[in-house]
């Protein structure tokens, strides 16, 4: 018998380990959360400080999730799961906004990479059989398809609003209003908001009670009935406090 076929039956055990398939599925993760890191930054057009960091931490560990290596897809689990629980206020508000599908769409998939770096880490560190290896990976891949039709559909039917003559025209776009002094007299009747990012954004003035739901890439308008005066716009979106504005309304 010749040495390459005493070798075969050792390659096919190293293959079928069960930790070794375990830390294949946070391989799978890891990748997908490049992906979702990496398209994340490109839409948002501008640097994400944390969302850079779970890029390049991922990225560099995906080409050593290999073999037995239980420590490391054990500390990405626990790393993914941290990251996830930092950012749940903002992943929780893309989530339940389908209509945004954008945000929706990438919401899901660093659910959906995040469930299989967890799940991957902790099952190969307790070496866990693999017999739900294969319907983990499948309900994850039928997860996102399923989100990801239904988001683009609940889009599609979310009509934008057009401007009015005379309305005072407010761009939303990297996470600022621009311009960021609105102001508005007495010809005009009232303001139409243009939101060309992938995200919602709120126009939110809290002195006038006002509280518009801007979602990604659609348009609203709003009626100004205020007395002259400066108020303060905001985004109350999770992780928009930076986007801010003034409204300054004359007689």
């Amino acid at each position: 018998m010749s040495t390459a076929t005493l070798e075969r039956p050792e390659a096919a055990t190293a293959a079928q380990s069960p930790v070794s398939a375990w830390i294949g599925l946070v391989r799978a993760g890891a990748i997908v959360m490049v992906v979702f890191a990496t398209v994340l930054q490109v839409t948002a057009r501008t640097i994400i400080p944390p969302v850079l960091v779970i890029g390049i931490v991922f990225l560099a560990a995906a080409p050593f999730l290999k073999g037995e290596r239980r420590g490391l897809g054990l500390g990405l689990a626990i790393f993914g799961a941290a990251a996830y629980i930092g950012n749940l206020p903002i992943i929780v508000d893309d989530l339940t906004h389908p209509e945004s599908a954008p945000a929706f769409i990438l919401q899901l998939l660093s659910t959906v990479g995040v469930g299989l770096v967890v799940i991957g880490g902790v099952a190969a560190w307790l070496r866990r059989p693999t017999r739900l290896l294969q319907p983990l990976a499948m309900a994850a891949v039928g997860v996102f398809l399923v989100g990801t039709i239904g988001s683009i559909a609940v889009a599609a039917g979310t009509d934008t609003v057009a401007a009015l003559p005379g309305d005072v025209q407010v761009t939303a776009e990297q996470l600022m209003f621009a311009p960021e002094e609105v102001r508005i007299d007495g010809s005009a009747t009232g303001i139409w908001i243009d939101n060309k990012d992938g995200i919602r954004h709120t126009f939110t003035v809290p002195e006038l009670s006002i509280d518009v739901e801007v979602p990604a890439l659609k348009a609203r308008r709003v009626d100004i009935d205020a007395p002259p005066g400066s108020y303060q716009i905001i985004c109350n979106v999770p992780g928009h406090e930076s986007m801010t504005g003034t409204l300054i309304v004359s007689s």
